[in-house]
């Protein structure tokens, strides 16, 4: 959630935490989970495409439409 949060906001850095910093300096594997969890937020969602996401409504409201029309295009497949 704090690296989702990071990316609509538009940080240009982020760091997510290691599960294990809490309590010891993280171990490399730690690292790497943190490390993979950015990254694949940045590639499986594509927010990283836009600068700042949440900034410019017609980004927003645009896929917005796009999930309303994809719906109905279900909806009425089935009627």
């Amino acid at each position: 959630m704090h690296a989702l949060m990071g990316v609509l906001g538009g940080h240009q850095a982020s760091h997510t935490a290691c599960w294990d910093e809490g309590f010891a300096i993280p171990c490399e594997a730690a690292a790497q989970i943190a490390l993979r969890t950015q990254q694949i937020l940045a590639h499986e969602s594509g927010l990283a495409n836009t600068t700042d996401p949440l900034a410019g409504s017609y980004y927003v409201e645009s896929l917005t439409n796009e999930i309303e029309r994809r719906g109905a295009i279900i909806i009425d497949a089935h009627r």
